[in-house]
């Protein structure tokens, strides 16, 4: 974990580069959603009209046809951001393993086209649990959401606030495979790079190491988490009043107190950057460092841009000859 934290702090390449990865893969919403005002009913009737449902509660062709555009945009999302992604994982679990050695210097962002289809498929295999459950909580939170609409619980309270209300089992079983999916990735993604593992191989390998070395990948599994949980939530709260102090400003109609709120936010904003991407970086060092411990070594950098990844003595030789295999 010293190493971890170590790396996350190495000048401000390492943070910037793991703040790209954690924001094209999703981390930009989360950003963003302390300043999401929630929409209310008369809202969403106002931007839906009377096309999204039926009298009887079906979906209209309109709202369907709405759903599958939205589908394929996230779908070209999910490919680059596993792209994308996969690129960032390579640069900084080569990174990672310079900390600590006699001779430090830049790791090299390259990857070839082998290692990083291997990369994309193993992070693509891991969301298909995923999808699993967000297709079963997508009716539980249908449902709820036809109920508020046609018979409201609470007209205080905004419409998604009633929803996840509603629907708490739903949310809490996404977020759970969300959590177990992301783990098994992300181990499974180092082992690659480690070892030029099969794609298959290494998402068996990344479930076998919590039965293997449980005490410390439970550890690492919880500080990982923990940290990106308090940091979130207080940059959460952070921007989530700073926001609110510009729409107070922004309302009194005095010029000098909106353009302080307006600083002030931008300055939490760019905290809150700060501070994901220190915590992404930490993130990824720390489950480096525990993927090299179960493999029983840490290799040097030098030798990894060298020979190219080792065998996984666990699942067996796979890697290729040289670093040029990929």
């Amino acid at each position: 974990m010293r190493l971890a934290a170590a790396f996350a702090v190495t000048g401000s390449e390492i943070p910037t580069i793991a703040l790209a990865g954690f924001l094209v893969r999703g981390g930009l919403v989360l950003l963003l959603l302390p300043s999401v005002v929630l929409p209310s009913v008369i809202g969403i009737a106002s931007a839906t009209g009377v096309r999204a449902f039926t009298l009887s509660g079906a979906l209209t062709p309109w709202f369907l046809e709405v759903v599958v555009a939205a589908g394929i945009g996230l779908l070209v999302w999910l490919l680059l951001a596993a792209l994308i992604g996969s690129l960032v994982d390579i640069w900084l679990v080569r990174a990672a393993l310079e900390v600590g050695d006699n001779e430090p210097g830049h790791a090299s962002p390259t990857a070839g086209p082998g290692l990083l289809v291997r990369l994309v498929a193993v992070r693509i295999a891991c969301l298909a649990p995923l999808a699993i459950a967000l297709v079963w909580a997508g009716g539980r939170i249908y449902t709820a959401t036809y109920d508020e609409l046609i018979v409201p619980s609470n007209v205080a309270v905004s419409l998604p606030a009633r929803v996840v209300g509603d629907a708490t089992d739903a949310i809490v079983v996404v977020v759970a495979t969300w959590l177990a999916c992301e783990t098994i990735g992300a181990l499974a993604a180092r082992r690659i790079v480690l070892t030029g593992a099969v794609a298959w191989r290494a998402i068996v390998g990344a479930l076998a190491q919590p039965l293997r070395r449980p005490i410390w990948t439970l550890l690492t599994v919880l500080a990982v988490y923990g940290v990106s949980a308090v940091t979130s939530v207080a940059t959460f709260l952070a921007t989530a009043t700073a926001f609110d102090r510009v729409l107070t400003a922004a309302r009194s109609e005095r010029p000098i107190d909106l353009l302080l709120a307006v600083i002030a936010l931008a300055i939490v904003w760019l905290a809150a950057l700060a501070i994901a991407g220190i915590a992404s970086a930490w993130r990824s060092a720390a489950f480096t460092h525990e993927v090299t411990a179960a493999l029983g070594r840490v290799p040097p950098a030098r030798e990894f841009d060298r020979r190219g990844p080792r065998a996984d003595p666990e699942l067996g030789s796979d890697a290729p000859a040289r670093s040029g295999a990929d």
